[in-house]
This record gives C-alpha cells, structure tokens and sequence, in this order.
C-alpha cells in the first residue's frame, strides 16, 4: 500500500468530480438541507429526522464561507468522493493486496451514479466515505486485536452516525467481528464509547430541535411516515418487499452495471473459493460490511440511488476479487489489465457518452433544467398558470414560486402515497406539468423543450375540466 498511489486516487477522484459540479438543488432533500443551514428544525422537516445534525453543521460552517448553500453541499460530495476511493485503496490493500487495492479503487472511481453523486447536493458520497473509512479501522483493530485500535474505530464509528445515523446498524455486525478477537474488558470499554458519544450526538440533536419531546416526535412521525409508504412493518405488509427489492435492484444495476458480473464470478470459481475461505474471517467480514444494509433496505426502505453507496464499496472489493478470479482462471498473464481496463472504459462510457439516469447528460439536463423551466415560467404569457409536480416539488417551489410569489398557483402530490385523485383546476387555465418523470394523456398537451433537454408539458383546460392524476400520470379528463 503506497500513500503516494492513494493520493494519487483521492486527486483523481476530485478531478473527474469538478467539471460536473451542479449549480442547482438536486431534489428533495437538498431543499430541505438548504432550510437546515438556516433553521435546524427535524420536526418542520429541515432536515428530515433524525436530523444529521453534523453533517448540517459542516454544511453551515462551509455555507458560510460561500455564501451558497448548494455549493457548500456539493463540496462535501465532491471531497467525500474522491475519499471514498482513496479510503477503499487502502482498505482493499489492507485486507488483500496492492492488485486488489487497485482495481477496487478503480471500480469505484468509475462506478455511473457514485460518480454522478459527486456533484449534486446530496450526502451520499458522504455515506460511502462514512463507511469505507470506519471499515479500514475495524479491519485494523480485528487484525491488530489491540484494545487502543479497537477503541479508535469504535470512536470514528459513534461519530459518524452523528452524520448519518443509518451507519448505526450497517456497521454493527463489522464492530462485533472487530471487538471478537479483543479481550472482553476492550469490548465493553468501546461499547461504552460508542454509547457515550451517541448519545452525545442524540442530546445535541434533541436540544437544537427544541427539545426531547419534540425530537421523538420528530422520529416518530418520519418512522410513520416509511412504515405507511414503504415498509413491511405499515399498510403494504409482505408485499413491500417486492417494492423494495425491485428498487433496490434497479439502484444498485446502475451503481454496478458491468460490474455486477464479476460479482458472481468469486462464488463460482473454485480457486477464488479456496483463497477466500481460506481466510474466513475476513471474508465475514468483506461480506458483513457490504451486505448488512440489506436487511433494512428489503423489508424497510430504499429510498433512492444514493443509499446503495453503503454497500457499493464493499460491493467494489469483491467485484475486484471477481476480476481477479476470471484472469488467473483464464491463465493469460495480460488478462486482469484487459478485465478490468473493458469495465473501467464501459462504465465510464456510460456516465460520460450516454443519456442513462444519472450520466453525464442526465445531470446537466435536469441541473440546467431548473433554471430554464424556472425562467421559462416567468414569461409574462405564463402568469396564473397551475403548476403540478411530484418528486421536484420543492426544488420548483424553491425556484419558481418563491422569487415570483403569486405569479403561480401550485398542486403538490406523492406518487407514494397517491392512488388516484382527481384536481379542477381554477376557472380552467394552463396546466403545466414540472417533473419530467409524470406522464401525460389526454388532449390539448404540448412538449416544451428546454436547451438541455427538460421538459414542461403544457396544457390549455376549459373551465369545468378535471385532472385525473395517478402515481406518475396526470390526465386531463372531460368537465
């Protein structure tokens, strides 16, 4: 492991990162960080329980130095990345060797979403850097079996859960792995840690939020609100699970694409088996860390591309192994670099030459789409207009209504939540439709096409006309 190469990839990271660096609030949840960074208030949403509350506060201290909130969140994304990859060089290296090192990073730095997320405001590279870094810790302190190691990683665990809370059961089974091999008194000395500083993170949280009351409140209605939508444990019963699972499939085969077949070649080859149960411990732990979010994420939620990032980097390491596996299998001296240089290439084909969610041109349109909805609506022509989003909903509202106050009346909807529901729009009028992903049927509909590829679709309805709107359709339907 050479710190130099490591370096190498955090500088190479950054590099790919910056020329994709967004000017817009990503979606939801940047709106409601945005919100954070003035008023920290989980319970109003800013952010959405349980908070995040470090994470705010990086975002503050680098907000005030920049004076724009979406800069300062994609900073962190940016930087977060590119540690990422040069974290997981090191922890690959720690675990296998230099080549394992090396490939896993690679992987990585050009997996299409991972790369996307880089320049959006949201925190989920943050989450994969979050991870990869308390794992390169505990593998330490399982391999070192030294107290003060172990003391260490369950210190950097605790804090970052005060980032992102979810890492509090991710990374529970790696700790258990680390602490086993360490005599009892260490253990529970590093249980203590991490309950201190938990709670530590818990206690400021509850007071910036006004409260204890308010903040179990706040964690209550968030935890109601997943059950409701998403999770086994509310309406949908059993049958969320195949919600769930297909999303979580669909979000990790854009984070792995041709990486996903590597994966399966460690279980099928007989050679790779030997090498990894040849060291069980470490191949419970690669698995543990890479595969524990599976247990919240099938029966519970998966919200959107950035949560896979929790695995991806584990996910990474084994598909590393897989190339590694297929090249000593073929017995071609030259077969690894031609692996692993097709799948670098193909994946970044895909972020850079393609128009696949979260490519290269998906970013830029829907970043440069923003603002050229936003100032498309502000046409005089466009005054009393209704407009309906879903998802988008607080970025248009952060962009189009706020700076135009009554210019536009507004319908806001969760494709979630809504079966079917019909709106009469106001003595009839323009309908405009804001998110891309909301189909449109019906008559009187027509396509605008921004610069960079988004899209208004508009409609004029007389008066007496209803909208019929289901999950991502909206239908104008006859009065």
């Amino acid at each position: 492991m050479s710190p130099r190469i490591a370096l190498a990839f955090f500088a190479l990271g950054a590099a790919t990162r910056i020329p994709f660096q967004t000017e817009n609030l990503w979606a939801h949840d940047s709106v409601l960080y945005e919100r954070a960074i003035a008023q920290f208030d989980p319970l109003a949403q800013q952010p959405q329980a349980p908070g995040y509350l470090y994470y705010v506060l990086v975002l503050r201290a680098l907000d005030g130095v920049t004076g724009d909130a979406n800069r300062a969140m994609t900073i962190v994304s940016l930087v977060a990345g590119a540690a990422a990859v040069a974290l997981l060089y090191v922890l690959a290296a720690r675990l296998y060797d230099e080549r394992t090192a090396r490939v896993s990073a690679l992987f990585l730095l050009t997996a299409v979403t991972f790369w996307a997320y880089g320049g959006v405001a949201y925190p989920y590279t943050l989450l994969a850097a979050l991870t990869t870094l308390c794992a390169l810790l505990f593998w330490r302190a399982a391999a070192s079996r030294r107290a003060r190691d172990l003391l260490a990683a369950s210190a950097a665990w605790a804090i970052a859960i005060g980032f992102r809370s979810d890492l509090a059961i991710f990374l529970a089974p790696v700790w258990l792995i680390a602490a086993w091999g360490t005599s009892l008194l260490a253990a529970i000395a590093a249980a203590l840690v991490v309950g201190a500083l938990v709670a530590l993170w818990y206690v400021a949280t509850a007071v910036a939020d006004g409260g204890m009351a308010r903040f179990a409140e706040a964690l209550a209605e968030q935890g109601k609100f997943v059950d409701d939508r998403y999770s086994v444990f509310g309406t949908n019963g059993l049958h969320a699970i195949v919600g769930n699972s297909y999303e979580l499939a669909r979000f990790l085969g854009r984070g792995l694409y041709f990486l996903a077949p590597l994966l399966i070649a460690v279980p099928l080859s007989a050679a790779a088996r030997r090498i990894e149960l040849a060291d069980r411990r470490r191949t419970l732990f690669v698995l543990a860390w890479a595969l524990t979010p599976l247990v919240i994420y099938v029966p519970i939620h998966v919200g959107e591309y950035g949560y896979v990032f929790s695995m991806l980097p584990g996910l990474c390491v084994i598909a590393a192994r897989g190339a590694i596996a297929l090249a000593r299998g073929a017995r071609m001296p030259r077969a690894l670099p031609l692996v692993v240089g097709a799948v670098v290439v193909a994946n970044a084909s895909i972020f850079l030459l393609s128009s696949t969610p979260l490519s290269a041109n998906d970013v830029i349109r829907k970043d440069r789409g923003t603002s050229e909805k936003a100032a498309y609506l502000a046409r005089p022509d466009m005054d009393g207009s209704e407009v309906i989003a879903a998802y988008d909903y607080l970025v248009a509202e952060r962009y189009v209504i706020a700076p135009q106050e009554g210019r536009h009346a507004f319908f806001w909807y969760d494709p979630a939540a809504t079966t079917s529901t019909d709106v009469r729009p106001q003595g009839g009028g323009t309908i405009v439709i804001w998110d891309d992903l909301i189909h449109v049927t019906g008559p009187g509909w027509r396509e605008v096409v921004m610069p960079h590829g988004a899209k208004l679709r508009i409609a004029q309805v007389p008066a007496g006309a209803l909208l019929r709107i289901r999950g991502l359709e909206v239908a104008v339907v006859a009065g």
